[in-house]
Formats: structure tokens, C-alpha cells, sequence
């Protein structure tokens, strides 16, 4: 059975012929809030604290809370994530063929390799994205099957 992925559709699509489960009005799109009295800010944590009882507590309740959060003082050098963010473009720039050789197989469990994910449907429409995904840790527990070869870099 054959995947439709998002970057195809995206790519087979003009603006007015992609296909109407996932074009949404003005009023459903994300715009911007204007907040009164306190503004909501995603929590930050501070990688730099040596406290980690308490930063383990930051991390679990900003998960619960929100849903995410932004890391500080993390030490990941900034030449590190531009080559990621650029690997990452090269590989969703490769033919769909290449990415299809790396998916997780239709019907599968597993979160890991190439798969898209038409998410539920909200108001009858459905959210949609491409994505690879990698578990990396324990390093006992990654599965090299789902990692590319190309691009090299990766």
C-alpha cells in the first residue's frame, strides 16, 4: 500500500487544488494573540543548573503544563544545530524514492524512520507533516535501519 506523503500532495498542489481536508479559513488559522493582563510565556530551563532534582521537576512539570519548552545554557555549539537544520533540509529535499528506502512500515508502531502523519481531524480537517524520527538513547537502543545515507553529511 502506498503512503501519500505531505511533500508530494504539497508538491502536486497550487494553492487552489490542495485538497480542501487540509485547507483551513482565516478564523482557524493560528494568528496572533493579543493577550490582556499577564503574558504566557513558554517555560525556560537552564541546562546550566546543577541542581538536577530540581531541574528534572522544571523539565516534568513544563511537559505537563505546556506541552514544551525552550532550553538555555545547554552547550550544544551554534555551528552543531545550523549543521542539523541543514542536513535535515538536504534530506527532506532528496526524491521521495530515497526518503520511501528509510520509512516505517505501513501500519507500524514504532514512531521511528520516514512516515507522515495526517493527524485527527479538528472541525473536519486534518493536520499533516512529513517527519523522520530517530531514537538515539539508550545507545543500546538505536536501530540503524531507519537512519538515511544520504545525504552523506547525515
Amino acid at each position: 500500500m502506498e503512503v501519500l506523503r505531505v511533500q508530494t500532495i504539497a508538491h502536486q498542489s497550487k494553492e487552489a487544488t490542495i485538497p480542501s481536508m487540509f485547507l483551513r479559513s482565516e478564523t482557524e488559522q493560528p494568528g496572533t494573540t493579543t493577550v490582556q493582563g499577564v503574558k504566557l510565556e513558554v517555560p525556560i530551563i537552564d541546562f546550566s543548573n546543577e541542581d538536577k532534582a530540581k531541574l528534572q521537576h522544571e523539565i516534568v512539570e513544563a511537559s505537563k503544563e505546556w506541552g514544551m519548552f525552550q532550553i538555555v545554557n545547554h552547550d550544544i555549539p551554534n555551528d552543531v544545530i545550523k549543521k542539523l537544520q541543514s542536513v535535515g533540509k538536504e534530506f527532506f529535499e532528496l526524491p521521495q524514492e530515497e526518503k520511501e528506502v528509510i520509512a516505517k512500515p505501513v501500519g507500524s508502531d514504532s514512531m521511528e524512520g520516514y512516515g507522515t502523519k495526517l493527524q485527527k481531524e479538528v472541525n473536519g480537517k486534518k493536520g499533516w507533516v512529513d517527519h523522520l524520527f530517530h531514537i538515539i538513547w539508550p545507545t543500546s537502543s538505536i536501530n540503524y535501519r531507519f537512519w538515511p545515507n544520504k545525504p552523506a553529511s547525515y
